[in-house]
Parts: structure tokens; sequence; C-alpha cells
């Protein structure tokens, strides 16, 4: 199961180094352990310290598989639940029913990439807000219902790898799902540095102000948002998809393409229909439908692309989603100088979200289809998604397509594959639900002819 996760460091801070002019004037406290700061007493501190040394053990036997580890994760949740953790108070994040629920591999792999140290440094620095590493999705078909689309390209958990190719396909996809998140997590980082909090010393500097009973809060929310959060994929042993990839839909705005394109995974084959035209605009700006329309004109191309590419779309495409969109190291940061011990008692919460789009996006419909019958559909937005796995999807489209060379085709067009009967998925500005009916009646009488096109002589 060696699909990559979000990066992480040995180091539990997650920000960048300040400058020293910055942060001349913002003191941290010096770290106090559980006991020290009156949590608990000397003895249950070195029992929590002892039971993590006992966990550790019982995890390094669990095996790399969907088993159950209720005998684990039980002892995990007792061990979160003694004194010196304060109920989760500065120890952020573990969701115990989760974990309860995970399975022997994920439980592992959480532990091993920072589950642990989360325990451990909890008790060891007590004063500081501690963020627990997100525990792994991970999918296996016996875990799944005998209907789940999913098991066409999953093999048993507990088995040997059954396809070393799917392997090497979910390493390459895995690595450009955290290329992608690199990016959108930068952009996130320059938004947060404008806002001057971009550090743990920003933060503190930030909460001044503040009433002493409101600083934690405050400044557990700003720190926070520095702890990476990059997508993973479910880790799994995967299967290569197979049979045809077809998209479907309208790429470009001001000019565009109302497209059809059938990809065979196993042979790179091609096939591409496409009716290609232009806006036009009326005096005061308006769409000019009618006249819009007939801009168009017909185009098809039959051809190979990089089956290996093709692959890589696929499997992003399956697994949209089901990727694990804010995987989180563990991270911890220092309370400051000011902040007072919290209470117990009280309990606080925080969170953020955002999204974008423009008016220039189509969504493109996806079909993995056998020759006979649609095996998973779905939809992706095109171009420059917010949603990291519609981007993957259309970096990987470009990725595919780039490869696209004309020739014979080395297997026929199936019958059972097809233009829907409408393209959806476009401004209604734009396009009327009649016109692009039409087109796909259009893209649909082209697909006829393709079927009729001579495969390779092998």
């Amino acid at each position: 199961m060696s699909v990559p996760s979000a990066p992480t460091s040995d180091a539990p801070s997650a920000s960048p180094a300040p400058s020293a002019d910055d942060d001349a004037d913002v003191q941290m406290q010096a770290p106090k352990d559980a006991a020290s700061l009156g949590w608990c007493t000397k003895d249950e501190q070195q029992a929590a310290l002892d039971e993590t040394k006992e966990i550790a053990k019982l995890v390094s036997k669990l095996p790399k598989d969907a088993s159950a580890a209720d005998a684990v994760t039980g002892r995990i949740a007792g061990l979160f639940n003694s004194p010196c953790y304060m109920d989760g108070t500065l120890a952020r994040s573990p969701d115990m029913a989760e974990l309860e629920a995970a399975r022997a591999w994920a439980v592992a792999k959480w532990w091993d990439s920072g589950g642990q140290d989360f325990f451990k440094d909890a008790l060891q620095h007590a004063n500081a807000v501690h963020f627990a590493p997100s525990i792994p999705r991970m999918i296996a078909p016996e875990l799944l219902p005998t209907s789940d689309p999913m098991r066409a390209i999953l093999c048993p958990s507990f088995s040997a790898v059954c396809d070393p190719v799917a392997e090497g396909t979910a390493l390459d996809v895995g690595r450009e799902l955290v290329r992608v998140g690199l990016l959108q997590e930068r952009a996130h980082r320059e938004d947060s540095a404008d806002d001057g909090l971009g550090s743990p010393e920003a933060c503190a500097r930030s909460i001044r102000k503040e009433p002493p009973a409101e600083r934690l809060a405050r400044y557990t929310a700003c720190v926070d948002k520095l702890v990476s959060q990059l997508p993973a994929l479910p880790e799994a042993r995967y299967r290569s998809p197979q049979g045809w990839l077809v998209l479907r839909g309208r790429r470009g705005h001001y000019s565009f393409c109302d497209e059809a394109r059938a990809y065979d995974l196993e042979t790179g084959t091609a096939y591409i229909a496409s009716r290609c035209g232009g806006l036009v605009l009326d005096a005061g700006g308006a769409v000019n439908q009618g006249a819009t329309r007939g801009t168009g004109a017909m185009k098809t191309q039959v051809g190979t692309l990089s089956v290996d590419a093709l692959r890589r779309l696929a499997l992003a495409l399956w697994l949209k989603d089901k990727l694990d969109k804010d995987a989180r190291p563990y991270a911890a940061f220092p309370l400051p100088a000011g902040v007072p011990m919290p209470d117990p008692d009280r309990s606080f919460g925080f969170g953020f979200g955002s999204g974008w789009g423009h008016s220039g996006q189509t969504s493109i419909q996806f079909e993995i289809n056998d020759g006979k019958s649609t095996v998973v559909s779905g939809t992706f937005v095109w171009p420059d998604a917010f949603s990291v796995g519609d981007q993957l999807a259309d970096d990987l489209v470009v990725s595919a397509e780039t490869t696209f060379r004309e020739g014979c085709p080395r297997v026929a067009l199936p019958a059972g594959l097809s233009p829907a009967r409408t393209l959806g998925g476009v401004s209604g500005i734009d396009a009327s639900p009649d016109t692009l009916r039409k087109n796909a009646d259009d893209l649909s009488a082209a697909f006829a002819e393709l079927r009729k096109t001579k495969v390779c002589k092998k």
C-alpha cells in the first residue's frame, strides 16, 4: 500500500522561521510538563508515558490490512481520556470515534506518522497547542458492498500486490495530487502572509489586545491555519482501470468546442468528435445563441494516446470523490506569554472555508465504460478548479491529451459508447438547453461515422 501521503516533518512545528527583528518582542512560554502544570500527578504522567510504549508494541504487531484493531484503538482512547490530556483542551484534533472505527493498517500508519509523538509531546510540553495528525483513509474491497463499483479497481487488502502497474500508477497520481495541493496551500499561505498572520509569532502579536480569557481560543484558531493540509489518495491495493474512458462537454468560453472523446485504457486508442465555434455577441454584449451555433463546425480525429497517462487520469477520476482532501501532519505550537492556562471545563471551536469560480468554467462529464454499460461516472470542473480533485483531473487530462498522435486505431469504437443526449455544465447565458441538445446530436452522428473507421492490422 505504497501511496504517498502528505509530506511530514520530523519537527512538530508547521511554520516558517520568522526574522529576529519581527519577533524580538514575542515571548513564548518555557516548556512545562503536564504534572508541573498540575493537570495530573507525576505518577499519572509516568503511567501515561509507559502506556504509549505499550501501545507502540501493539501497533508494531498490527497486520497491514483491513483487519479490525479494536484492542489497540481502545487502549489509545483510554490513554487520551487520562487526566494529563485535559480532555483535549490543548491536545487538539484526535477524532476518537473515527480512530476507533479505523482498520489495522490505517491505525499503524497514523501512529507511526505522528500519533505517538502527539501523545508523548503533549505530556512533556503540555503548555503548547498540539494538533494530532489526521487518520489515513483506507479502502478495501472486503469492506465494500458487492455492488460498489470501487471493487473493480481494488485488490483485497490482505493479498500481495496483485497489479504492479497499478501500484506505480497510484504512486504517480499521489505525487501529482501532492503537487496540486502544495500549489493551493502556497496560495493560502500567501493570503495569510498578507494578513500578517503567517507565523506563530504573528498569531501571538494578534491576540495581545484580546481579553485574557479569549486569547487561547484566538491563538489556537490562528495557528490552526498554519498546519499543512495536503490531499492524499486513499490507501489501498489498486488494480488498473479497464474499459473505455469517455469525456463529454464544452471546453473553452469565447472560443469553444463541444466534444465527445473516447479513450481505450488498454491500447490508448482515441476517438474524438468536436463541434467548435465562438460566442457571437449582440451590440449590448449579450450572447446571440442562434448566431453562435451557426459558427460551429464538426471535426473528428482518430489516433492513440499514452496508455500510462490514460491510466493515471482514469484512476484519478475514479478516486476524485474519495480523496482525503485535508490530510494533516502532527504539529505543535508553544503558547505565548500572557496566555493563561485553559480551564478544563471550557471548550472552544474554530474553522474556516472558502471557494471560488468564474464564468468561463464548464462541467465535463466522465464515464468509464466496459464497452456495454457504464461502470462509474461523474463530473469535474474545467478549467482551473477550486476543488483539488477537479484540478488534479484537469491537469491529468492535459497531460494525457498532449500525447495524442493521429493514426489508425488499434481497436474499434464499441457500439455501447455514445455522446450524451444533451451536454450540461454550460452557463445558460452562453447556450440554451435546446442548443446543447442539437450539438449533442451532431456529436452522436459523428461517433456513428467513427465506428466505420478501419482498425490497424496487427
